[in-house]
């Protein structure tokens, strides 16, 4: 039998070189982060999960430097869908702990407000609860105020609310269920040339109410930080982290986090394109006038001392191998979308089940019955976990009709695929490309191979199968990831597919990777992929 599900301890930038760490702390894309401390000083932290589900990774951590998954938060919107929901869903988690619960808002763009809670961050999570109704509003965070009244804050989508650059305040009641009095413009980014400002964070210290926040853009924007003596203001804004002279661009959006210690830290995003947006852990300490200052001097930090939580020997990361031993699916594997029915197992037999699902239409109109990948939910897939590694998969694939086809992909905007395609007795290996897939780009494919199938009866219809070792190789080139796909039929010799393949960014997210298992929309009995191990280095 093989070994239990794997941690892959891959570049997390997390080595001690002595008491420092290295930035970034997670090369994962784990956007707008949010932490919040747990009672026995260790810290959780969320992100925005958009349209994939199940949605709100929780990764936990004792020093904000390694981390690991522990859970998910929410396991199906609260909305119906069964098509990928690309770039919605899930903006901007913000995590608070209080009153022996954990308690996250989020932003929906196209829908509002929603608030859950739990116990324990394992769960359970409760359903969620729209607080706030509203198109645009997104990014929220509530401050538990010391007479115990709630207060919440958010910002705007300009794609939905018509408007940005503003961040408004409300009071909830003490149930936070609705609110209870009218929303306050309490800060205006354009006033202070500090545009786009969004994402905000609630805090108060020493009687002054405070708003942490990014201005100016993902790609090359800043943060902000905004003190008030009243929760609904006005507030006075100051940049307390820009790139500067650094490498590590647009430094904003996340969380101020306070240790047992009492020492002040900061974590925040850095947009790299197709590997997503990843984390980096600042200082922070305060200046004279009472203001934060993020970083060295309010630049980031490539390397720095250790948190004085941090434990010797206590180097972690992010799971991302998997050899399916457990009867239950990897916290590293996401669903970009939802299928009408249920097509992901896991089993008690050392594989996860993946059940085909038709390809779906790339778009209406004048894209016709063109097909691709954008908008079929059945693709299982976890973050790039460093600039370069290697994914091996080892699978059975099923089939039992023509065109049926399971394999190993990379997606995004664009996207590349490589797996057996069902051919009457035998299997096609076919290696497929798109461009400009949200757009509605075509697919173009080509057959690199053929073997002969296994045909086992399986009632009414037989099944073909055969066993394929599939792998991607990415390697950092001018900040560019690029892919190269390989297969074998005994894990040794392997094929390689001419070219190579530039990744390229999902809908607000990273790369990403991962299996599949589609068949032509007239199919009426599906096969499937039985995944054995897919292992990360």
């Amino acid at each position: 039998m093989k070994n239990l599900l794997a941690a892959c301890f891959l570049y997390v930038g997390v080595a001690l070189n002595g008491a420092t760490y290295v930035n970034p702390v997670l090369h994962l894309d784990f956007s707008d982060p949010d932490v919040c401390t747990t009672p026995d000083g260790k810290f959780i932290m969320t992100a925005s999960s958009f349209g994939a589900l199940p949605g709100l990774p929780l990764l936990e951590s004792a020093d904000m430097v390694n981390w690991r998954y522990v859970a998910h938060a929410l396991e199906k919107h609260p909305f119906s869908t069964v098509s990928p929901e690309h770039g919605k869903g899930v903006w901007a988690p913000a995590i608070l702990y209080r009153n022996g619960r954990y308690v996250i808002y989020w932003g929906d763009p196209d829908r509002g407000i929603y608030r859950i809670s739990a116990p324990a961050v394992e769960g359970p999570w409760s359903e969620p609860r729209l607080v706030l109704a509203g198109k645009g509003y997104i990014e929220p965070c509530p401050l538990y105020d010391d007479d115990g009244r709630v207060y919440l804050v958010h910002a705007f989508a300009a794609s939905r609310a018509k408007m940005n650059s503003v961040l408004a305040v409300c009071e909830l009641d003490a149930d936070e269920t609705a609110p209870i009095s009218q929303e306050v413009l309490v800060y205006d980014g354009i006033a202070d040339g500090n545009f786009t400002a969004e994402g905000p964070k609630f805090y108060k210290k020493d009687g002054e109410y405070w708003l942490f926040f990014p201005a100016g853009g993902v790609e090359e924007g800043w943060q902000v930080a905004a003190r008030s003596k009243s929760p609904f203001g006005p507030f006075a804004a100051r940049t307390v982290l820009r790139q500067g002279k650094t490498g590590i661009n647009g430094p904003h959006q996340g969380a101020w986090v306070r240790t047992a210690d009492g020492e002040d830290w900061f974590l925040h995003f850095s947009d790299r394109g197709a590997y997503g947006r990843i984390v980096y852990l600042e200082p922070m300490t305060w200046d004279g006038e009472g203001w934060p200052v993020i970083g060295n001097g309010g630049e980031p930090v490539e390397e720095w001392t250790m948190p004085s939580c941090a434990v010797r020997g206590q180097e972690e990361s992010p799971q991302t191998s998997d050899t399916f031993d457990t009867p239950q699916i990897g916290l590293q594997w996401q669903m970009l979308g939802k299928s009408a029915q249920q097509t992901l197992f896991a089993t008690p037999c050392g594989f996860a089940r993946l059940y085909s699902t038709p390809l779906a239409a790339a778009g209406k109109g004048s894209f016709g019955k063109r097909t691709n990948f954008w908008r079929t939910p059945n693709v299982v897939v976890q973050k790039f976990p460093a600039p370069s590694f290697s994914a091996t998969m080892k699978a059975r694939i099923c089939a039992k009709a023509d065109g049926e086809e399971a394999g190993l992909a990379v997606h995004g905007l664009d996207w590349a695929r490589l797996g057996l395609k069902a051919v009457g007795d035998s299997f096609d290996v076919v290696y497929t490309e798109c461009f400009d897939a949200e757009n509605g780009g075509g697919e173009k494919s080509r057959v690199l191979g053929r073997i002969q199938a296994a045909i086992v009866s399986a009632g009414i219809r037989s099944v073909k199968a055969s066993d394929i070792w599939l792998k991607v190789e990415v390697k950092e080139k001018n900040s560019r990831p690029v892919c190269v796909f390989s297969w074998s039929l005994d894990g040794e010799a392997w094929n390689a597919c001419p070219g190579t393949f530039i990744a390229r960014q999902g809908k607000w997210i990273g790369a990403t990777m991962g299996f599949y298992a589609v068949m032509a929309p007239e199919c009426i009995d599906c096969g499937w992929i039985d995944v054995d191990s897919f292992m990360v280095e």
